[in-house]
């Protein structure tokens, strides 16, 4: 796990969160617990890639991840809020259409997908970096020009006098749906559990019980 509030993060020692909860539901369904590791998103994918991890939460489903992750079905959630692109408010950044992007210093966390367009984009100058609030404080430096991210995701790292007053949203933002899914490394013993996970799982969403999760963090 990555720390991402409100979907994760670490309490007095403790993991919480939606996506903290949705995982202990799951162990339970399958009779067993889970253990939480915490580790950047790059570092995350490199413990999933050789085994050193079974399994990751609330993750966008791509080709490149398929070739070292299996993807529980159905997804967690389907994502509908827009990926928005953060400028700051004293600089005279012009950002109303992707090719707009192409100037920039665009700050991204490393190991995270965005879209694919975005994702394999050579053109674009991308600053990887490892924690939303180095994303954050990147940019009200003006070491990088913008980042993106959901709104939900940045909020929590960000005072609510600077978000206001320092940082503006661009026009331009990415507006489609994605699913969010449980995988499991290709390398974890878990593999051989595949079909036993997703019904689970399955029964946890048609129950309604992942859903009163993610109804519960929103309220």
């Amino acid at each position: 796990m990555y720390i991402e509030p409100p979907f994760s993060d670490i309490v007095d020692g403790v993991f919480v969160g939606e996506n903290i909860e949705i995982a202990n539901l799951l162990a339970k369904k399958m009779a067993t617990k889970a253990k939480f590791i915490y580790c950047p998103p790059a570092r995350c994918f490199a413990f999933l890639q050789n085994g050193q991890a079974d399994m990751m939460i609330a993750i966008r489903k791509t080709q490149s991840r398929e070739k070292f992750l299996h993807y529980l079905e159905p997804p967690i959630k389907i994502q509908h809020l827009p990926l928005q692109f953060y400028i700051r408010s004293d600089s005279n950044i012009v950002l109303d259409k992707y090719q707009d992007l192409l100037p920039l210093k665009v700050g991204v966390l490393r190991g995270a997908s965005y879209f694919d367009k975005f994702d394999h984009d050579t053109q674009l100058t991308k600053v990887p970096l490892i924690n939303y609030q180095q994303l954050v404080d990147m940019l009200l430096k003006g070491r990088i020009d913008t980042f993106l991210e959901r709104e939900e995701t940045i909020m929590p790292w960000v005072d609510q006098d600077v978000y206001k007053t320092k940082i503006n949203l661009a026009k331009f933002v990415y507006d489609k749906t994605v699913g969010s899914y449980i995988v499991v490394s290709r390398k974890s013993p878990l593999r051989d559990n595949i079909t036993q996970l997703s019904a689970a799982l399955k029964s946890l969403s048609d129950s309604g019980d992942i859903q009163a999760i993610t109804n519960k963090i929103r309220n």
